[in-house]
């Protein structure tokens, strides 16, 4: 397990790099004003949820394969995963989004994975606020 612990360094120097070209790297002009080029960071981003995404459904694979036992366990972490992620997707929406150029983001792929990502993130960001008010209630029970 210690290829987790340089795949995680890895992973932290991309995004440090990404982070510090918002300084760095030549603005572009876009409508009179000067930004940062951020598409790329945007890609990035998406990337690392989907490395996320792909590790959340893999793990319980191989719980299954390193532990028969709990197999069923895994399988249910797997099908809980899967659902979340697909119950995500359906909410999702591909309506064009107006921009402040005057026009519309009409690309339905990045709009339905755009939203699908930010209803995991949701979840998530849930699932911790709950997991912490669990956690202090059980501590202040005790």
């Amino acid at each position: 397990m210690k290829w987790v612990k340089y795949v995680e360094y890895v992973l932290f120097a991309i995004t440090i790099v990404c982070f510090a070209s918002l300084f760095f790297l030549p603005k572009v002009e876009h409508m009179g004003d000067m930004h940062a080029n951020c598409e790329w960071m945007l890609w990035w981003m998406y990337g690392i949820v989907v490395i996320g995404i792909i590790a959340a459904l893999i793990s319980p694979i191989k719980n299954m394969i390193t532990n028969p036992k709990a197999a069923i366990k895994a399988l249910i972490g797997l099908v809980v995963a899967v659902a979340i992620v697909g119950g995500c997707y359906a909410l999702s929406s591909a309506a064009p989004v107006p921009n402040s150029a005057g026009g519309f983001f009409e690309d339905a792929f990045e709009l339905r994975f755009t939203d699908t990502i930010l209803y995991i993130a949701y979840l998530a960001l849930g699932g911790c606020v709950l997991s912490i008010l669990a956690g202090t209630v059980k501590n202040a029970i005790k």
